[in-house]
C-alpha cells in the first residue's frame, strides 16, 4: 500500500505507530552502542593509566634504589618459572588447567572438569588465573592432589576446596570422595590481554586416570 493511497486515518496510525517505536529503535542503536563504546574506553584508559603509573614508579625506584631493583629482578627472574606465561589470558588459563589435569592423573584423582574463568589483574603486573574442577578420588588420592599442588613446579593457590562423599558411593566404597576446588595461578603481566578472555568460560581438556 503506498503512502498517496492511504486513507487519512491509516496515515495517521502508521505516524502514531512511528512516534512510539523511533525512541526504541534509538536506544537499541544509537544509545546502548555508544555506551558500551564508551564504558570500554574508560576500561582501556583506567588500565593504561595504571600501567603507565607502575612504569613511572618503577622508574623512580631504579634511579632512587638501583640496588634495590636489581634485588626485585633477580627475584622475579627465579620466579618466572614457577609462572604460567602463554600469549594471552586464554592460553594462560588453559595451560593452568592442563598442569592441574596433569597433577591429578598422577595423583590417582579423576578429573570430571576444569572450567577455566576470566583473568584477574594485579596492580603489581601479575594477573591472577582461575580454574574451577570437580573430582573423584579417595582420602589417600585427595591428599596426594593436594600436597602435589603445593609443592609442585608452578605456583598455585587453593582458594576454594569442598570435599564431599560421592553420591555414588555405596557401603564398599565408603571412600570414594567428591572434590571440588578453585586454583588460582599466576601469570606475567607481559602477556596480551583479549577480549575473549573476559566474557566467555573456556573448558579445558582434561584426562585424568580414574582412582583405583
Amino acid at each position: 500500500m503506498k503512502w498517496s493511497t492511504m486513507s487519512p486515518r491509516d496515515r495517521r496510525a502508521v505516524v502514531i505507530g512511528a512516534v512510539v517505536l523511533l525512541p526504541g529503535f534509538l536506544l537499541i542503536w544509537g544509545v546502548r552502542p555508544y555506551q558500551a563504546a564508551l564504558s570500554d574506553a574508560r576500561d582501556q584508559l583506567a588500565t593504561e593509566r595504571a600501567t603507565l603509573a607502575r612504569e613511572r614508579a618503577a622508574v623512580a625506584t631504579a634511579r632512587q634504589n638501583p640496588q634495590l631493583q636489581h634485588i626485585a629482578d633477580s627475584a622475579m627472574r627465579d620466579m618466572r618459572p614457577r609462572l604460567f606465561e602463554g600469549k594471552d589470558d586464554v592460553m594462560a588459563s588453559a595451560e593452568l588447567a592442563s598442569y592441574v589435569g596433569d597433577v591429578a592423573r598422577k595423583t590417582r584423582v579423576w578429573l570430571q572438569d576444569a572450567g577455566t574463568r576470566p583473568a584477574t589483574p594485579a596492580s603489581d603486573g601479575v594477573r591472577t588465573l582461575r580454574v574451577e574442577i570437580r573430582a573423584e578420588s579417595d582420602m589417600l588420592g585427595a591428599m596426594m592432589f593436594l600436597q602435589a599442588l603445593e609443592r609442585g613446579q608452578k605456583l598455585v593457590r587453593i582458594d576454594r576446596l569442598d570435599i564431599s562423599r560421592s553420591p555414588r558411593a555405596d557401603e564398599k566404597e565408603a571412600e570414594t570422595l567428591s572434590i571440588a576446588a578453585t586454583i588460582s595461578g599466576f601469570a606475567v603481566g607481559d602477556s596480551i590481554v583479549t577480549p575473549a578472555a573476559r566474557p566467555s568460560v573456556a573448558s579445558a581438556p582434561v584426562a585424568s586416570a580414574a582412582p583405583r
